[in-house]
């Protein structure tokens, strides 16, 4: 763990693919932790879950998860957290509603439309004549059941989080009503924001006048 801000920690989380990582965020509040983000449901992640829960985490309990967007690699230990350890999930709708759809949708095999895609895509007949006898990665290789309940976050709701108010914002784009939280000087914006592929964020002179 890393601060990198006043009771704003980061880590950082394998990922078994060639983007390699996933970072995550620990919030100080006060009388928990609020996690945002999780990575992968693999055995390796919840190990390093374990280690900081017995380590840098232990003087409180985490009492609350907040997902960014449903992708896995954000959400795949939300449920293992809500089980486990009896935390809020916070969440918007759009990101519960398209993880517990997925979660439960696991294929044997891939599906007509998945082979239609990959032939009208291209992909050479060697390539494709292989997938047809494999079994597809499943949303739910990765992650770990969700529970029924969650909390719904919305536009321009205002979290308070160890003293600190978090405007929540969404967006489209990268995933569907997509989280980023905004404080007075601290934006944390999960896969919004990612080096290199984002797209340019700019500010009026006026803007730049009040952020210096």
């Amino acid at each position: 763990m890393l601060e990198v801000a006043p009771k704003v920690y980061w880590v950082r989380l394998p990922l078994p693919l060639k983007l390699d990582h996933v970072n995550v965020y620990v919030l100080d509040d006060g009388y928990g932790w609020t996690i945002i983000d999780t990575g992968f449901d693999t055995q390796k992640t919840r190990n390093i879950w374990l280690k900081l829960l017995n380590g840098p985490l232990k003087e409180k309990p985490v009492t609350r998860v907040l997902i960014t967007h449903y992708h896995p690699d954000h959400i795949g230990l939300a449920g293992w957290f809500q089980n486990e350890f009896n935390v809020e999930l916070l969440t918007t709708r759009t990101s519960w509603l398209m993880a517990r759809m997925l979660v439960l949708d696991e294929q044997s095999e891939y599906t007509s439309e998945s082979l239609n895609f990959y032939k009208r895509a291209g992909v050479p007949d060697i390539i494709f004549e292989k997938k047809k006898s494999e079994r597809p990665f499943n949303f739910c290789d990765v992650v770990a059941p969700l529970p029924n309940g969650f909390k719904r976050v919305q536009e321009d709701e205002i979290l308070n989080i160890g003293g600190i108010n978090w405007r929540i914002k969404t967006g489209n784009g990268h995933a569907p009503e997509h989280i980023t939280l905004w404080s007075n000087d601290i934006v944390i914006g999960g896969d919004q924001l990612l080096p290199s592929i984002s797209p340019n964020l700019g500010v009026t002179r006026a803007s730049q006048r009040q952020i210096q």
